[in-house]
């Protein structure tokens, strides 16, 4: 129960701090997801026929027409791992920066409730 609630206030988080990632995150039944924006997938081809008859010309433009399908798969690829890898960045920067914010406030806090029990014990 407590991973989940901190799952929840670290998507939330995240979400805030949005304008820093490319992807998209959601977290929905205790299951986070993330998916690129910035890169289009790319149409999946055609099933080729399997007729040996078919004319080498035609069979020829299939085959470069799904070099051509490679060739845009694989940017596609390269673009959701760049994208990946730049949110990966800036959400464990988002962590890093939110955990210190939170241990600088406890710190405070401890500061604080020493030097009220070291005036109240000088008062007694």
């Amino acid at each position: 129960m407590r991973v989940q609630a901190f799952f929840a206030v670290l998507m939330v988080g995240l979400l805030v701090s949005a304008p820093a990632m490319a992807g998209k995150v959601s977290y929905v039944d205790g299951v986070g997801k993330w998916v690129p924006s910035g890169c289009t997938a790319p149409a999946p081809m055609a099933a080729m026929d399997h007729n040996p008859e078919a004319k080498a010309n035609a069979l020829n433009a299939r085959v470069a027409e799904h070099n051509q399908f490679v060739s845009v798969a694989e940017a596609y690829m390269n673009c959701v791992s760049q994208e990946a890898q730049r949110d990966a960045e800036a959400f464990g920067q988002l962590i890093t920066s939110s955990a210190q914010g939170i241990i600088n406030q406890t710190q405070s806090d401890i500061s604080e409730s020493a030097t009220r029990a070291q005036a109240k014990s000088a008062t007694e």
